[in-house]
């Protein structure tokens, strides 16, 4: 752990980090992300750097998150049905919250029987993520290639992983795919649940930070006062806060739908969709692990990182050419470019009222975020180069390099087997493993 935050700190000497901070302003030109990690999938804007000269790509190693997706629970509908038909029938609603209650039913009856399933717009996004792929790198994925893609357990991780494939196999017909949802992966495809996180003596206390923090983020208090004729009576049966969260989640969950045609924005205005950014911006940092002071969850996805460094080293000493897929989650997503010291991921701090200026969920884990590892080697040479792809936009790694954003892989290789091993995992036994 310290040999992490000891990279993270020369990150930040080095001026690295500054692509990852955001303004107001940025925000308010572009609403969709105030929907943090349910935002849509951004199209990249930048362009590749062409490879030094001789050098061919080789090999394409990915993890994606799932594309849009329902909420994962009806839960937030349930409550806020039960609370709005409540104040119905004691005639508290406005003309406001009549309408609202009315744009929640149409919601919550599209997402019924639907929580969690890749909604259109996923399986789109998808699509486009694996073309740009295909055009990017037409000498390497134009030829035959054994393709192995391999995703959780999850209906939405697998429909999104076969749109992918469907759109390469559509692009170039002798790509012969492999594809698995086996438990038998998950140790790696999602956070590894039997790995010990060591505690510290400042994780509770930032927790309870947090929790001060989300309640004035989403204090409900504009909610209420719009939607009901009698706010303080309404209190009498609505958690404000609560409230507002659920709110807060249908308002961003939208994004995923458009063709449905709903909004609900207009609850909480610009800067109310801002705050609740910033307080799932700042949750998400917390949980996994990735604020000074916090716990270090990413613990979890070291293998992970095995799984990348080991199978990028037989497809090396195979002396062929390869894609490999892996298909999962945010919370995968999310800490594994902490891990890789991504400039987008490594400059948090745990001031939550300023950590938006520095660190941005949006950035990282929109639906479809995903990490690209492409290989490079030249006819002769046994220097293998790599880059890496942050949401298919070129990223830097804490390790110095002549060839930006190129990364020669002995020196890559050496330092993330160097991480691992620093990080001395323990497991826990089966009996003990949480539920």
């Amino acid at each position: 752990m310290k040999r992490l935050y000891s990279v993270l700190l020369g990150l930040i000497v080095l001026g690295w980090t500054a692509g990852a901070q955001t303004s107001r302003e940025e925000l308010l030109s572009h609403m969709e992300l105030a929907a943090g990690n349910y935002a849509n999938y951004p199209v990249p804007t930048g362009s590749l750097t062409p490879a030094p000269e001789g050098y061919e790509p080789f090999y394409i190693s990915h993890y994606g998150r799932h594309g849009a997706r329902y909420m994962t629970s009806d839960r937030h509908y349930r409550r806020l049905l039960h609370q709005l038909d409540t104040a119905r029938s004691l005639d508290l609603l406005t003309a406001y919250g009549k309408d609202v209650r009315r744009r929640i039913r149409v919601a919550a009856a599209d997402a019924r029987e639907r929580a969690g399933e890749l909604t259109e717009l996923g399986a789109r996004q998808h699509r486009a993520i694996a073309r740009r792929m295909y055009d990017n790198y037409p000498s390497l994925l134009g030829q035959p290639l054994s393709v192995f893609a391999n995703a959780s357990n999850s209906r939405r991780v697998m429909l999104s992983m076969a749109n992918f494939v469907l759109e390469l196999k559509s692009l170039n017909p002798s790509l012969d795919f492999r594809m698995d949802a086996s438990e038998h992966d998950l140790y790696y495809i999602k956070s590894n649940k039997s790995i010990v996180v060591p505690d510290n003596d400042t994780d509770s206390g930032l927790y309870r930070r947090l929790s001060r923090f989300k309640k004035k983020m989403l204090s409900g208090e504009p909610q209420l006062e719009r939607l009901f004729t009698d706010p303080e009576r309404a209190k009498t049966f609505i958690d404000q806060y609560t409230f507002a969260d659920d709110l807060y989640n249908v308002a961003a969950d939208m994004y995923c739908l458009p063709e449905l045609g709903l909004r609900f924005d207009d609850l909480f205005g610009e800067d109310g969709m801002i705050d609740g950014f910033r307080a799932y911006n700042a949750s998400w940092c917390l949980w996994e692990g990735l604020m000074p002071g916090a716990r270090p969850s990413y613990y979890r996805i070291y293998p992970l990182l095995q799984n990348f460094l080991d199978e990028a080293d037989e497809m090396i000493a195979s002396g062929g050419c390869g894609l490999r897929l892996r298909f999962g989650h945010d919370s995968v997503v999310l800490p594994l470019a902490f891990i890789f010291g991504f400039r987008e991921a490594v400059n948090a701090t745990d001031d939550m009222e300023d950590l938006h200026h520095h660190f941005s969920i949006f950035r990282l884990i929109p639906m479809a975020g995903n990490i690209q590892l492409v290989f490079f080697r030249k006819t002769g040479s046994d220097d293998i180069l790599v880059k890496f792809l942050m949401n298919e936009n070129e990223t830097s790694i804490p390790l110095r390099t002549d060839c930006y954003p190129f990364y020669h892989w002995s020196d890559v290789e050496r330092h993330y087997r160097d991480m691992i091993e620093s990080a001395h995992l323990t497991y826990q036994t089966p009996a003990d493993d949480e539920d």
